[in-house]
């Protein structure tokens, strides 16, 4: 599978409900998008997550400080919470592609946010991107820090056999069963559960169900007009509509029609923000 083809995960109510919401797509470093967004002073600071299996590496840029958060996926549709009065800089990486600090593993980051040490990934690294202009030159300013933490890292057979599991996983949207796994591999369905989940924190089967959520998140997004949410689930790896409607309630927090009327309003209400910005 070529990098085209891989699913680019999404943080949907991010996008649509933070200020000034902005992003770039570098497709570098394992990181799937960048982006930058604003939370005014007694704004409302919570947004919901859901699962993508992606962690999110996040600068919060005071006045006079700037506090720095990791964050795993989320299990289910889970409320995340940010200071207000700053404003936020985030590198999403791809699942299994994320670069920890020392001493800190995948299992210790799934479903939680964790505020560390601004030093972390590199002394200078806040102070640099609090005094960037722009996301794109935080963007360049992270990529090169990220790579001094990268340095002398080979592949081992675990993460070679672990980069085969995801991308049969990508290819089959998350239809391809264990045993068939382990039939072509030659390794067994234990070790595989157990390499899967030391490097992704979450069971092949969890990561499975993701992949379908995120595949049906990006088609709804994708298609133009009315839709119908029984095939957009089949043809996203889903049995049938019920077995999509149980996980996007659990993942979305809401029902497919329900999320679609509010993606159309809330991209109603940005096109006219947009408009009006034109038009002064």
């Amino acid at each position: 599978m070529n990098e085209k083809e891989i699913l680019v995960p999404v943080q949907p109510y991010l996008s649509l409900d933070a200020d000034d919401y902005k992003e770039i797509i570098p497709r570098r470093m394992g990181i799937s998008n960048f982006y930058e967004f604003h939370v005014q002073k007694g704004a409302p600071a919570n947004f919901k997550a859901v699962p993508d299996d992606s962690t999110d590496l996040v600068f919060g840029i005071g006045a006079h400080d700037v506090r720095v958060l990791l964050g795993g996926t989320v299990l289910k549709a889970k409320d995340w919470e940010f200071e207000d009065g700053r404003y936020y800089f985030g590198a999403r990486f791809f699942p299994g592609k994320y670069i920890l600090p020392s001493g800190l593993t995948i299992q210790e980051v799934v479903n939680q946010d964790l505020e560390i040490d601004k030093n972390e990934y590199g002394a200078g690294l806040t102070d640099a991107l609090a005094e960037a202009g722009n996301v794109k030159k935080r963007a360049k300013i992270l990529l090169s820090y990220l790579a001094e933490n990268q340095r002398d890292q080979t592949k081992d057979s675990a993460h070679v056999l672990e980069e085969y599991l995801r991308q049969r996983i990508y290819a089959t949207n998350g239809n391809i069963s264990i045993q068939m796994l382990s039939r072509e591999t030659g390794y067994s369905e234990c070790y595989i559960r157990r390499i899967f989940k030391q490097i992704h924190g979450i069971s092949p089967k969890e990561f499975e169900r993701f992949i379908r959520f995120q595949s049906f998140l990006s088609a709804i997004h994708g298609a133009a007009g009315q839709v119908d949410s029984e095939e957009l689930a089949l043809n996203c790896g889903y049995y049938d509509q019920s077995h999509m409607l149980k996980d996007f309630r659990a993942f979305a927090g809401t029902t497919p029609e329900k999320y679609k009327k509010l993606l159309k309003e809330k991209t109603t209400e940005k096109e006219k923000i947009i408009s009006c910005k034109n038009i002064r």
